[in-house]
């Protein structure tokens, strides 16, 4: 160790890892005085791994972190002063004051809270960076405690797959928060990663040397052979976890204090000590400036939108009369639109489980991708949620990326990386990254798949802020309907009916028109041609297609005259449209295939309400809370079927709903 700090060469990495000290002991000291808002993570103790590997960077190259991030954030940006005033949060931070401690964000560094959830998107962003080529490496620091998440194993299978430019730094420093390694990490770290086949260095902050040394070489074979790594540094942290969550022996603690290397440059070496004597004071003074600089004015937050929210800006009384199609299945539209999404943009990707020809997914929605686009139509191992980290890997990188998930049931998997990356980047890191990411799924019964293959999510997907939700019908061609898609600057989920793969676009029945609402989503409208209509039908997705088919079916049952409105977005919903139909019919009823509550029925009745006020009837129809049995008869009773539908109406005729 002292043979590294007296060393004229290592100068300047001692003197970032003192900075580092100087302002996170400035920030600590502040934080126990109750001066700063929310919590603070410092590596105290361990700053050698970030400023050593900030040593190996070059310009392009990329860095994640987690909770634990000031030390790696400074070694890869340099920005000190932005640091501290994120974490006090005037409108100076690198982030303007809304991420803080834990959600940074540089041209080169992003980081986040949730552990292991950035593993998947630096892989994003190795491919990328593969791609271009440029023999860039991506580095991602994680803690030892971080290994019992499973996303860490997805993320290593496809670094070793795909063979990414991808090295992961595992702090390894003895505990997981306040437990002790032996009883959060089982068996060997070296042997998880030598499992993919990754090459594993070891190294250690109190042998600096040879600290520097491993990193180096572990650096610059990623670089050079564009192959991930996995560096395994045993270090320890001297402070707290937070502040005081420390259950750790006093004696244990002084000891890795006494060894530590910095606490030994200021007590040995009269530079160094001199140099944190001042840059400790510079640390506190810039402080106490940044404590004097106004927050951001929630005005400028508030406006920052996504174009997720709010409906689209198009007369909800103008509808186009659409012509029916003669066009091909809509399995096989999607597959066109796809493919000509690749053609036309030849920095998108479109990854997914099991889509390589000649299989081409469990759909076929990818059949011939791979073979048209082999560098960037990949197929993927199961791993919904890694798949989807890497989607938005790649669209922070300025790629537009289409990720399938096999069934919809399983975006579940991927929910974390939905919830807490893709919808929350853009806005987290103060409109610095946008993430246009497209994760596309199969939903809906009817199939026969049984209960973990037929459900219907979308009230759970609704509910993601940012994240625009859409909901294919085949009422009119794929084109029209997804034809703004490639203008939405957040990500999109994007559900496509299973039962709807096999049909052509609707035909309407005698006597009824299908009418378009033009916005950067329609919404479609299937009425009766001559008739006045006195109920509205409210529906999405292979159901909207259902009940289309049964309109004239209804009308007999019910005396009753239908008019149907098709939702193609489903978060925001085009309220407007649905909104002048009611005012009309002044009934309606929200046919949905998912259970009723929290469901898109239960929110769009609640703001027509606040939109028009009582007086019209309201009725919702939906799926049963159970899971969704295979046998046919079974499956028809669980799911809206016609004589529900027509008993619904029948009660909201007689007035008793």
């Amino acid at each position: 160790m002292r043979d590294y700090l007296s060393n004229q060469r290592n100068v300047a990495e001692v003197k970032i890892a003192l900075r580092i000290r100087a302002i996170e002991s400035t920030l600590y000291d502040l934080f126990g005085k109750g001066r700063l808002h929310g919590t603070i993570h410092t590596c105290i103790g361990q700053e050698f791994t970030g400023v050593v590997v900030g040593k190996h960077l070059r310009t392009g190259d990329f860095v994640t972190s987690s909770h634990r991030c000031h030390g790696h954030f400074i070694a890869a940006s340099g920005k000190w002063q932005g640091l501290i005033d994120e974490i006090i949060g005037n409108h100076d931070g690198v982030c303007a004051g809304i991420g803080s401690s834990q959600h940074l964000w540089a041209e080169n560094f992003l980081s986040n809270g949730p552990q292991a959830g950035l593993l998947p998107v630096a892989a994003g962003v190795a491919l990328d960076r593969k791609r271009k080529g440029g023999k860039h490496v991506v580095c991602s620091f994680i803690g030892e405690g971080t290994l019992g998440e499973g996303v860490v194993y997805e993320t290593l299978n496809l670094d070793s797959l795909w063979g990414l430019p991808h090295l992961i730094i595992c702090e390894n420093n003895f505990y997981s928060q306040s437990t002790a390694q032996p009883k959060a990490v089982a068996g060997s770290i070296a042997e998880r990663a030598r499992a993919f086949g990754i090459e594993v260095f070891h190294a250690d902050t109190w042998s600096l040397s040879s600290l520097d040394e491993v990193i180096g070489k572990a650096v610059s074979r990623s670089r050079e052979t564009s192959t991930p790594g996995f560096i395994n540094i045993t270090t320890y942290r001297l402070n707290p976890h937070s502040k005081g969550d420390d259950l750790r022996e006093k004696a244990e603690v002084d000891w890795f204090r006494a060894h530590d290397p910095l606490t030994i440059a200021v007590a040995e070496y009269s530079h160094y000590r001199e140099f944190y004597d001042t840059i400790l004071a510079e640390a506190s003074a810039y402080a106490e400036s940044a404590f004097a600089k106004p927050s951001l004015a929630p005005s400028v937050y508030f406006n920052d939108q996504l174009a997720v929210s709010g409906s689209d800006d198009a007369d909800p009384t103008f509808f186009e009369v659409i012509k029916s199609s003669d066009g091909a299945r809509v399995v096989q539209q999607l597959n066109d639109f796809y493919r000509t999404l690749l053609e036309n943009d030849p920095h998108c990707f479109f990854i997914g489980e099991d889509i390589e020809d000649p299989y081409g997914g469990a759909f076929k929605v990818a059949k011939g991708l791979t073979t048209a686009f082999p560098e960037r139509a990949l197929t993927t191992p199961i791993s919904e949620a890694a798949i989807t980290g890497v989607g938005i890997g790649l669209a922070l990188c300025g790629r537009r990326s289409v990720v399938e998930i096999m069934f919809g049931d399983f975006i579940t998997y991927a929910f974390d990386q939905i919830v807490n990356n893709a919808s929350k980047f853009h806005h987290m890191y103060h409109g610095s990254v946008s993430c246009s990411v497209i994760i596309r799924a199969p939903m809906g019964g009817r199939r026969g798949y049984g209960p973990t293959h037929s459900q219907s999510l979308e009230r759970f997907l609704i509910g993601i802020d940012n994240c625009r939700t859409i909901s294919l019908n085949s009422l009119v061609d794929v084109d029209r309907q997804l034809a703004g898609l490639v203008e939405v600057p957040g990500p999109v989920i994007l559900l496509e009916n299973k039962v709807d793969y096999a049909v052509k676009t609707f035909s309407p029945p005698e006597g009824f028109l299908v009418e378009l609402r033009h916005g950067r989503f329609p919404t479609v409208r299937v009425r009766p041609e001559h008739a006045v209509p006195n109920v509205t039908l409210v529906s999405f997705g292979g159901l909207a297609r259902y009940v289309a088919d049964r309109l004239a079916e209804i009308f007999f049952e019910t005396d009753m005259v239908p008019e149907l409105i098709a939702l193609t977005s489903l978060h925001p919903f085009d309220l407007a449209a649905v909104a002048q139909s009611v005012r009309g019919t002044q009934k309606v009823v929200c046919i949905e295939e998912g259970a009723l509550f929290g469901s898109v029925g239960a929110e769009l009745l609640a703001q027509l309400m606040e939109c028009i006020g009582p007086g019209f009837r309201a009725a919702r129809l939906g799926g049963r809370p159970l899971p969704i049995p295979s046998a046919p008869a079974l499956e028809d009773s669980t799911l809206p079927n016609l004589s529900d539908i027509c008993k619904v109406i029948a009660s909201l005729k007689a007035g008793l709903t």
